[in-house]
């Protein structure tokens, strides 16, 4: 590896244990863990991002990964009881999540035809499998604090 790599692998780790250190702080809900997902979620992406781009389809770059992360972000609410803040922020993300991936159908649509709308469909697919994929952390997570009863005294 290159000392340019090195210093890249050193910025990431140094994220996620500042990121991993900042989810024991009871006020951000787990918002740390989102974050690491997302960037998770980037990261794999990245290659096909670049492809894309490559191979001149700019309007489809990113659309996987905003698909993964619509569903990360819905997993995130999924079953908990979050503050007004955080809310606010997850909703601003879907809302701004929901129309690019509007903005790529419309524009690959118009553009291609039925063949951009197709490859739309494969990639948005794709990036919703991976979502559910690593959407899983929350759902673990949930399923365990699931052990209280709901049964009055």
């Amino acid at each position: 590896m290159s000392p340019k790599s090195w210093g890249r692998l050193g910025i990431v780790i140094g994220a996620i244990v500042a990121l991993l250190a900042l989810d024991t702080l009871a006020a951000l809900e787990g918002l740390p863990v989102l974050v690491i997902l997302l960037g998770v979620t980037f990261l794999i992406m990245e290659r096909l991002r670049r492809w894309l781009l490559a191979h001149e389809r700019a309007g489809l770059a990113l659309l996987p990964f905003m698909a993964a992360a619509l569903v990360l972000l819905l997993a995130f609410t999924r079953g908990r009881d979050l503050s007004q803040g955080v809310l606010l922020l997850v909703t601003l993300a879907v809302v701004f999540d929901v129309l690019l991936i509007a903005l790529a159908l419309i524009g690959e649509a118009t553009k291609r035809g039925m063949k951009g709308a197709l490859e739309f469909v494969g990639l948005t697919g794709m990036g919703l499998l991976l979502g559910l994929g690593l959407s899983l952390v929350f759902l673990v997570e949930v399923g365990r604090l699931g052990g209280t009863s709901l049964a009055g005294p």
